[in-house]
């Protein structure tokens, strides 16, 4: 049996200003999905941390809040 991931996923999302509050609400409903953390406020750019086994979730997650709100997905890391 082999053992899990060392790493964690990273994903960089930009989005409005104005959306990062909204954004980080729907994220915590999501029952840590992820965690976020803002790495450049001028041009809201948020990095996204999760187990590599829930990407697939988060994937999710990006298009359902995509909908509604204005984001890119500028960085996917492994």
């Amino acid at each position: 049996m082999s053992p899990g991931p060392l790493f964690s996923s990273r994903v960089y999302v930009e989005l409005e200003r104005k959306d990062i509050a909204l954004f980080k609400f729907l994220l915590e409903s999501m029952d840590n999905l992820a965690y976020m953390s803002v790495v450049d406020k001028y041009r809201a750019v948020v990095q996204l941390v999760c187990s590599p086994g829930a990407m697939d979730d988060l994937d999710d997650f990006l298009a359902a809040v995509g909908r509604e709100i204005n984001l890119k997905v500028v960085y996917r890391g492994a």
